[in-house]
């Protein structure tokens, strides 16, 4: 009876889940694609799924009648958080493109055309006039639904295997990272402190201090969007351009030079280990700036000194080889299951496996061969590994903490074309082009929202094995609505001028066409290996080595290997400024109170955060959603 009753009330989330998965879309579609007013979608957590938890817990005690309570509110958060993410601009938005662009923007000039002898026929629509309406919209906006889902329907079981494995993957290092290495989890410790699931802020919604965070946090937004529609009012503004200050050769090497004002990163960033924190902006100013001022005293002019990215790829996968050498005896008994040497159940190494040969058996019929899978997954599995742990450890709230691209640049990076081409063959670069949103998106890095769910599900007693079918569920629902909503808006209005396009197309499907164009590059060019770029990439992952090695021999070693993978990405760039000054304030604040007052001050922070959210995410995200072009002024993205 109880394994009925657990199994309705799974069905009865996700019919919920999935009734707000619509809405979010419907949100998405206007905030995103039309107006262009908020990326609600793109936010950690995404707003969507934190207006729905702050709608159901004040009446839990009249959901509880149809068998919602706390624990199912938990779960429907969850299903939420991964449902939407897959609709941002970084995810399933990025991957229909990949689709079509070749078919549309061929000209003798680009030689497109000839890519399209190397896709296979089942994994794109076909039909020249169906793929004009979807860049130039339908004469009466119907969708044609029938070319787009054999292929889509393929592809629903790639993602599926896909993020399963990466479901999987975050299921085995669970125990290793929260009963092993307790780390803090900071991003899901705000929903749990929210729904009361920590003592220490249970009031929190009655605590004064904390709605004077939030209301701080509403007012800077409201006078932003005041001047929006009048510059007369003075405002703060979303970001301080310090990189002014440095007017003459070299130190113009140290722009752009951004404080940025993320009251979400405020607000996380003081649940997070101060060593990471302070160690990000210690890599960025010692290192990566350094790096760039260094080489202009000393006139370096190579293109693309100093190689952020690429120093970015070496050091997230060489922190993915000491995370997995960590744990290792976890792996081991896993696979020790399928023999018998190991109890517990076999389902976690048989799904890992399933998943992983079917995404191999679809990258090889779609042309890959063995070598370049092998070489472009393990890039890609890599760098959601060491991101997963940047979220779970570290708290960092962004999904673009990962080397943009290197999962393929890499690649041409150390192999050149020539010997790329000689490997994998143009079918298989083409192949390889055809998920370039994969490298440029961040669709592997949402296995930290997975991570985060079990560590939610642990303390609202879901059981592993139900919140990863909930997972699942989540990918293939929010893959679904996600497809309807973008590609019935395509039919709609035309993707041409959606997303702020003109007559090409907007961010998404340019960032398709350049890969498209790289690809057509490849056919005639004979490059070898670059070796600046691939000699970053051995210094990124030897730097993150000796600091882990130099943490693990002396305990009070002031650095943290994963404040070295921040700098050079969103930690760095974006946040060092929010950082900087939480390092600072938690110092004031411990010196003066001690960990009593750091606790008490706690719901000062996460009402800062929430305040983020409620001001401009779910208040400036709705009314830009609705408003016209004046909305655009004032563009919030997350």
């Amino acid at each position: 009876m109880a394994k009925k009753n657990g199994v309705a009330r799974l069905v009865l989330v996700v019919l919920i889940g999935l009734i707000f998965v619509i809405v979010a879309n419907l949100w998405v579609k206007q905030g995103a694609l039309i107006t262009l007013s908020c990326q609600v979608a793109m936010s950690v957590p995404p707003v969507p799924a934190v207006g729905v938890l702050l709608l159901l817990l004040p009446i839990i005690p009249l959901t509880r009648r149809i068998g919602i309570g706390r624990r199912e509110v938990m779960a429907i958060y969850c299903f939420l958080t991964l449902a939407v993410a897959l609709t941002s601009g970084a995810a399933m938005r990025f991957f229909l493109p990949a689709l079509t662009t070749p078919s549309y923007f061929a000209s003798p000039e680009n030689d497109f055309a000839q890519f399209l002898d190397y896709i296979p026929h089942w994994m794109v629509p076909h039909g020249e006039t169906m793929i004009r309406d979807y860049f130039e919209g339908s004469p009466t906006g119907a969708t044609p639904w029938g070319p787009w889902l054999g292929p889509l329907g393929i592809w629903m079981l790639f993602f599926a295997c896909f993020f399963g494995f990466l479901i999987c993957l975050a299921a085995v290092f669970r125990p290793v990272w929260e009963d092993g290495e307790h780390l803090a989890f900071p991003v899901a410790e705000v929903p749990l402190m929210i729904a009361g699931y920590r003592e220490d802020t249970q009031g929190m919604w009655r605590d004064g201090i904390f709605w004077v965070g939030f209301g701080l946090v509403c007012i800077h937004h409201l006078l932003n969007i005041l001047n929006a529609f009048n510059p007369a009012v003075t405002c703060l503004g979303m970001s301080t351009d310090l990189g002014a200050l440095f007017q003459e050769w070299p130190l113009t090497t140290l722009r752009p030079l951004l404080f940025r004002y993320y009251p979400f990163v405020f607000g996380v960033a003081y649940l997070m280990p101060t060593d990471i924190a302070l160690s990000t902006v210690v890599f960025y100013f010692g290192y990566s700036k350094a790096l760039s001022l260094g080489g202009a005293m000393v006139g370096i002019n190579t293109p693309g000194f100093p190689f952020i990215m690429e120093h970015a790829s070496g050091a997230f996968f060489g922190m993915a080889l000491i995370l997995v050498y960590g744990a290792r005896h976890r792996f081991a008994e896993v696979f020790r299951r399928l023999t018998g040497a190991s109890n517990g159940s076999k389902l976690l190494p048989v799904a890992m496996i399933a998943c992983l040969v079917g995404v191999y058996i679809f990258c090889r019929l779609s042309g890959m061969n063995t070598w370049l899978f092998v070489l472009f997954y393990s890039l890609l599995i890599a760098f959601a590994i060491s991101s997963t742990r940047i979220r779970t450890e570290g708290g960092f709230t962004s999904n673009w903490t990962f080397p943009l691209e290197q999962a393929q640049s890499a690649l041409i990076n150390f192999a050149g074309t020539d010997r790329l081409k000689a490997m994998a063959g143009m079918r298989g670069l083409t192949a390889l082009t055809t998920q370039y949103y994969l490298t440029r998106g961040y669709m592997p890095q949402l296995m930290a929202f997975m991570a985060d769910a079990f560590k939610i599900g642990g303390l609202a007693k879901i059981t592993t094995r139900r919140m990863a079918v909930l997972l699942l569920l989540a990918v293939i629902i929010g893959t679904g609505v996600s497809w309807w909503m973008h590609v019935s808006s395509a039919y709609q209005y035309g993707s041409n001028i959606l997303e702020g396009g003109t007559t090409s197309g907007g961010a998404r499907v340019m960032l398709m066409r350049r890969a498209y164009e790289d690809l057509a590059s490849w056919t005639v060019a004979r490059e070898g290996p670059d070796r600046p770029r691939a000699t970053a990439a051995i210094v990124g992952l030897i730097i993150v080595i000796a600091i882990a090695a130099l943490r693990r021999a002396f305990l009070r070693f002031p650095l943290h290997p994963l404040g070295f993978l921040m700098c050079f990405t969103g930690g760095g760039v974006n946040a060092w400024g929010p950082l900087l000054t939480i390092v600072i304030v938690k110092g004031i604040i411990l010196r003066l109170g001690g960990m009593r007052l750091y606790r008490r001050l706690i719901p000062l922070l996460i009402g800062m955060a929430m305040g983020r959210f409620f001001a401009a995410g779910l208040v400036w995200g709705v009314s830009g959603g609705c408003g016209g072009a004046g909305f655009r002024e004032y563009r919030v993205w997350f």
